[in-house]
């Protein structure tokens, strides 16, 4: 008996060896090649993300020209300031009009001068506010005597908003009041504008030809 077992595995032993050795080598290999694709896969994953932060990275480092952004805020803060020096005289002939208790001018030619003097300021209101006739009446200073100061230029970068303050001071030095205001770097305006008054400003206020 045993010889005849004997000779069975002698027959077929090294067959059945040699062929679980060769599924031994397939499943491997098979393995291998899932390895592969999967980390052919992941290769490419990465290749992607790469290029992805690639061109991210050279957005980012794209050459900052530091001398060119000064001179666009320098000439924002010139700009506003410009428009600033406009509106104040704007406001000066309003108020001196709007707000006084003088009479007109009987002299002719004194006369026209100060209407036409109006007129322009009247026309540069509307210019640099989009001021309507009803608003010139509505002016900042509540005095003639009053001065109006722009006070602060706030400069932000990649922006076309710049936010201004002015301030109003009575004739005795004392605070009347303040003027916030947007101005537009595009279209050259001052929006949003609001008016706050106080105490002794609304007290020092001259109710003649105003609102």
């Amino acid at each position: 008996m045993q010889s005849r077992a004997g000779s069975v595995l002698k027959t077929y032993g090294i067959p059945i060896v040699l062929g679980l050795i060769a599924l031994i080598i397939v499943l491997f290999i098979w393995q291998q090649n899932k390895k592969i694709d999967v980390l052919e896969s992941d290769i490419a994953a990465t290749k992607e993300l790469l290029q992805g932060v690639q061109s991210t990275k050279e957005k980012v480092e794209e050459p900052f020209d530091s001398k060119e952004h000064e001179e666009i805020l320098q000439s924002r803060t010139v700009s506003a300031k410009k428009i600033g020096a406009e509106i104040i005289a704007v406001e000066d002939v309003l108020t001196s009009f709007y707000k006084s208790n003088e009479d007109l001018p009987e002299d002719q030619a004194a006369y026209d001068k100060m209407v036409k003097e109006l007129d322009k300021a009247k026309a540069d209101n509307t210019r640099l506010t989009n001021a309507s006739e009803s608003d010139h009446i509505q002016t900042w200073k509540l005095n003639p005597d009053w001065t109006l100061k722009l006070e602060t230029i706030v400069t932000y970068q990649d922006t076309e908003n710049v936010p201004v303050l002015f301030s109003m001071t009575t004739k005795s030095g004392k605070s009347a009041g303040l003027i916030f205001a947007v101005y537009d770097t595009v279209n050259y305006k001052l929006t949003n504008i609001s008016r706050h008054y106080t105490t002794d400003g609304l007290d020092d206020e001259i109710d003649v030809g105003g609102a």
